[in-house]
Formats: C-alpha cells, structure tokens, sequence
C-alpha cells in the first residue's frame, strides 16, 4: 500500500480513542468547574438567606418590642404591676398557665350573642395571652376602648368583645374555685393581733359602691342613688378573713340597699357557722341576724347619751379600728383598678358583676396585704391554687 492511500484512510483507530478521551475529559473539567461554581454560589446564596433571617428576627424582635403586648414587658416587673396588677411577669404567666386550657375553648360574645361558630380556633386575630394581658390592661389602667384598639391595632368593636368575653369566662373561671377560708385555715393562718383579741374572728365585712351613670328612668334613678356617695352607684360586700385574703365578694346591687340588707341577701349568712365571729364597722345593724345563727359580732362602740366614750371603749374603738381597716386596705386595692375611676357606662351594667367579681378575685393574686401574716397568706392562697385550679 502506497502512502497516498494509507494518509487517505484518515487517523488510526488510538488516534480517534485519544482525541475522544481528551474531549472527555475537557467536559470533565468544564463539568467540574461549573459545579464548583454551583456549590460556591450555592454557599453564597445560604450565607444570604442566613443573613436575611438574621435580619428578619431583628426585625420580629423590634416589632414585638415595638408593638404593645406581654411581650414588650416581660423584663419590667414595673410596668407588668402597672398594667395588670400582677406583681411579676413570671407571677402573670403561672396564672395564665391555669386559665389557658379553658380559655382556649371558650366561646366569643357578640353583640347579636354568642356566635357558637366563633370559637377561639376560628377567631384568633392575637395570641391568646395578649388578650387577657388586653383585658387587664382594660380594668388595671382604665384605658378606653378607642386607645386600646390603637394600641393593639385591632378594630373599636374587637377590643369590646375581648373584654366581655374574657370577663365572662374569668367570672366563671375563678368563681367557680373556693376562696372562702375553712375554720382551720382561719386558725393556722390568723395574725397575732386578732389571735390576741378577736381569736373566733372569721371574717371582716365592709362594703363599697362604684359611680355608674345616672339611667332616664326615675324609678331606675331612685333605686340606684345611694344617700351615702350622693350619687347613683351600685353595692358590694366583702369579706376578708384575718389575714388579709379576700374569702367574700358579693354580687352588686342597687347604691339603695342598706348594709343590713345586703348582708342578709348576699349569702355571707350561710357560709357562717356558729361560734364564729364578724367584725365590720358600725352601720353594720346585723346582730339580730347573727346571734339567731349564735355568730358573734364585733363593732366599734356607739356613742350614747352620755356623750363621751369611757376609757375602755376608747380602748376598744382603737383595737377595732386597728384590725379593721385590713379590709379597707383591700377594697382600696379593689378600686386601684382604675375602670372603676369614672361612672360606669349604661352599656356595661351587663358586665359590669362579673368585671367587679373578676377584679375583687385578681387582688388576691397580688402581694401580701398584712406584712406580718405575709408567709400565711403565700401559703393559704398557693394552696387554694394547687387545691381548686388543677
């Protein structure tokens, strides 16, 4: 064979082999380089998306700090007294811890009623821990309902629904767990000065009366208007035991009713065994009814027509009035949540109990109200929450 014909037949079989091996390989490397390339863009975008949720947790945590809610509070044991009562943050959330189970199940009032199809699954518009902070603020601060709509940024008629329903649902919530005080509760928990004098004291009654307004009917104006305030107001008795934990609240009724009549009408009457004891102050006319039970009563004396107090009934008005005001300590915890500060508006005379029950019951979740009795009252009121909240 000549060598025109053998450079006619082209490159040898290895010579195609080795030009296809080379080409191979030249993807290879191509083919490496662009997955190098990937994985390096790959990285740079996981290290975007890093500091893209970095930035976006900054930025929930300005906005929870921002926003008002729990949250914003939660390291300013201050502001959490000054908005809700309650004496910490953590004091707010294992009170909360007993009512969430319940709450999240509770149903929405409207103003047509209640909607049963609204319940909490299908209505929540915030976390359900700021609505009951929404509603504490609401009786704590007194703040209308206009302010806390732009303070939550929710709608007017949001901010009055929260508030009724969550009244409700505390009104019967913690009404329903026992704060009246056993004899032997009484007994291991009563303070020195009471166990000195008064020691078969059971419980110390006083009433208070909230301003509401005035209504257009004059029979309604009548009943409402209370001689003593010179106003319309509305009446409740409470009872505290020695001490200092609130163990009575009443319903409320009309600023007319006597004390000797709400007493009697409101039930304390039952809960009283004989043997017992009250102290209250001196319109308290009720030592008929007691002594018929064979309960004691203690008063301040009345002056007669002798016109002055012996020395031993001074004595006594001093001793009485000593241990006495206890209770009107408490009920001026009761009027330190500020919804009470202004007439109570016609529109609330539906809620307005169970605000009032809901807010006598909070005070005992505050701070001892007799320092000397303070390690009694943490022990009696941490064993009605182990008792009555599980």
């Amino acid at each position: 064979m000549s060598v025109d014909e053998v450079e006619k037949e082209g490159p040898s079989e290895l010579e195609v082999a080795e030009a296809e091996t080379a080409a191979a390989k030249a993807d290879a490397e191509a083919a490496e380089a662009a997955l190098e390339l990937s994985l390096e863009l790959l990285k740079s975008s996981q290290r975007d998306l890093a500091a893209a949720e970095a930035d976006i947790s900054a930025l929930q945590i300005q906005v929870d700090i921002s926003r008002f809610g729990l949250q914003r509070f939660q390291a300013d044991n201050d502001s959490i007294k000054f908005y809700t009562g309650f004496p910490s943050y953590n004091h707010l959330l294992k009170v909360y811890s007993l009512l969430e189970p319940s709450a999240e199940r509770m149903t929405y009032i409207y103003s047509a009623g209640m909607n049963v199809q609204e319940s909490r699954p299908s209505a929540r518009t915030m976390v359900l821990i700021d609505e009951f902070f929404l509603f504490l603020v609401r009786v704590r601060v007194g703040l209308f309902a206009q302010d806390l709509a732009h303070r939550f940024n929710i709608h007017i008629a949001t901010v009055s629904r929260k508030v009724i329903t969550w009244a409700n649902f505390l009104y019967f919530f913690l009404g329903n767990q026992v704060i009246w005080a056993s004899r032997e509760d009484i007994d291991s928990h009563m303070t020195e000065g009471f166990k000195r004098l008064y020691p078969k004291t059971r419980v110390i009654l006083d009433c208070t009366e909230i301003y509401v307004e005035s209504p257009s009917s004059l029979l309604l104006q009548s009943q409402l208007y209370s001689t003593y305030k010179s106003n319309t107001t509305l009446k409740g008795l409470v009872g505290i035991a020695p001490h200092g934990a609130i163990t009575f609240v009443s319903a409320l009724y009309t600023g007319s009713i006597s004390d000797k009549e709400i007493t009697r009408v409101s039930g304390i009457l039952d809960l009283l065994e004989p043997g017992d004891t009250v102290m209250a102050d001196k319109g308290f006319e009720i030592g008929d009814m007691l002594r018929d039970k064979g309960i004691g009563l203690n008063l301040p004396p009345f002056l007669h027509y002798s016109g002055q107090f012996s020395a031993q009934q001074v004595q006594e008005t001093k001793q009485i009035a000593k241990l006495r005001i206890h209770v009107e300590r408490a009920i001026r915890r009761i009027k330190e949540f500020h919804i009470f500060d202004s007439h109570i508006p016609l529109n609330l005379m539906g809620t307005i109990n169970q605000i009032y029950t809901v807010v006598c019951l909070l005070v005992n979740f505050q701070g001892p109200l007799i320092m000397s009795s303070a390690e009694g009252e943490i022990k009696y009121m941490r064993n009605i929450q182990l008792t009555h909240f599980t």
